[in-house]
């Protein structure tokens, strides 16, 4: 099964420079996204990995918010176990995965033969 990622920025009074951030990245209303952030809950949430699209969003929004000062907490959740992780961490996965989906790709080049 893959990981259930949910990010959610820390409330620090200052919820209206991140809204334009968010607004970019999820289909969210404005108070939606106030009230989120303001309730502790996800701004965003994907499955790592099932969409190649919505994963590389995750990392894209979490720099944008980072830079925008803000302080995300990343939450995994896999199966019924949910545990905080770093984006270090986060970015490494998917760095990792990254690699490994060139690997596979190389291989198949090689048994397949394209030369591209």
């Amino acid at each position: 099964m893959m990981a259930k990622i949910s990010l959610r920025i820390e409330n620090d009074n200052n919820v209206l420079k991140y809204i334009k951030h968010l607004r970019s990245f999820t289909n969210l209303g404005l108070g939606e996204i106030k009230s989120r952030i303001e309730n502790d809950e996800p701004v965003y949430e994907c499955i790592l990995f099932e969409n190649e699209e919505e994963t590389e969003n995750l990392e894209n929004l979490i720099t944008t918010l980072t830079n925008a000062g803000g302080k995300v907490k990343i939450l995994q959740q896999d199966d019924s176990i949910v545990e905080e992780i770093s984006i270090t961490y986060l970015k490494n996965r998917i760095e990792r995965f990254k690699q490994i989906q060139e690997q596979n790709q190389q291989l198949d080049d090689l048994m397949f033969g394209n030369d591209d």
